[in-house]
């Protein structure tokens, strides 16, 4: 690795201070070290972006999936470091940060592909067809807080009509997210399927929904009121009129993490969700 790139929350305690310190400590390793801030600026945060081998992420989850919407499209692997609570997405703790780069460095790591979701946006009115990418999961829910009636498609076949407060979308990554708290199934990240579970149906008989990664999802909402919006990772909203399409599918391609340990699914899941055990 020649060039890195680094980001960083600076609303975490200490991540400014911190970020310095590894800009520092990589430029002494003769590294060509960038510093991207795309929420300042987005075109100047995908430029440096451009070219570099390794993204290095120091906050929580949420800065993570942030990251991953701009290190998709340049297909630079990430290393997060967690400055947040949980942590389930940042793979190393602050006080591991430089050993486990002294690994990556001496080539001693390996990169762990995640799914990606795009989600198309139908053309409406003025405003044209639009397409984003999440990490964990696309969202639909009513503006004002109002449950939506829903109709949803797997592969141009009806899947069927229902009322609820929204609708997840989500990735094997975000299936430990918002969707686990809607009902959802944890499911280990290598397998190739997304999800789509209902926000309080209003019918028991609905249920949330696995199905294989190669399908795409086609949703849209018909209730006139408030309208209604997608979320994107929780962080990037649309909105949406009734009848307009949205058509959710696996992306062409995964993103890389980049971790050091062995340490299994299972383990990760045990710590973070204290499930206890040894």
């Amino acid at each position: 690795m020649k060039r890195i790139t680094v980001h960083a929350n600076l609303d975490k305690e200490d991540a400014g201070e911190a970020l310095a310190e590894l800009i520092e400590w990589l430029k002494e390793r003769g590294l060509d070290v960038r510093r991207s801030c795309w929420e300042e600026d987005e075109e100047e945060g995908r430029r440096a972006l451009a070219g570099c081998d390794l993204l290095i992420v120091l906050g929580g989850d949420g800065t993570l999936l942030s990251a991953a919407r701009y290190a998709y499209p340049a297909e630079v692997p990430v290393l997060g470091v967690n400055f947040g609570h949980l942590g389930f997405l940042t793979a190393i703790g602050v006080d591991e940060m430089y050993s486990a780069l002294e690994e990556v460095l001496a080539g001693r790591y390996r990169l762990e592909p995640r799914l990606m979701l795009r989600a198309e946006v139908d053309a409406w009115g003025e405003t044209p067809l639009q397409t984003h990418y999440a990490l964990n999961d696309v969202v639909m829910r009513d503006t004002g807080g109002r449950s939506l009636e829903i109709e949803t498609r797997i592969d141009d076949v009806l899947l069927g009509s229902f009322r609820a407060d929204g609708l997840i979308i989500s990735t094997p990554t975000g299936s430990s997210a918002y969707s686990l708290s809607a009902g959802g199934p944890i499911v280990e990240p290598s397998l190739k399927a997304l999800m789509a579970t209902a926000i309080c149906p209003h019918a028991f008989a609905i249920r949330p929904l696995l199905f294989p990664a190669h399908q795409t999802l086609e949703t849209f909402y018909r209730s006139r009121g408030s309208g209604a919006h997608l979320a994107i990772d929780g962080q990037v909203m649309v909105d949406l009129e009734p009848e307009q399409r949205v058509r959710v599918h696996r992306a062409q391609r995964p993103i890389h993490f980049v971790l050091v340990e062995n340490r299994s699914f299972y383990e990760v899941l045990r710590s973070k969700l204290r499930w206890g055990g040894a």
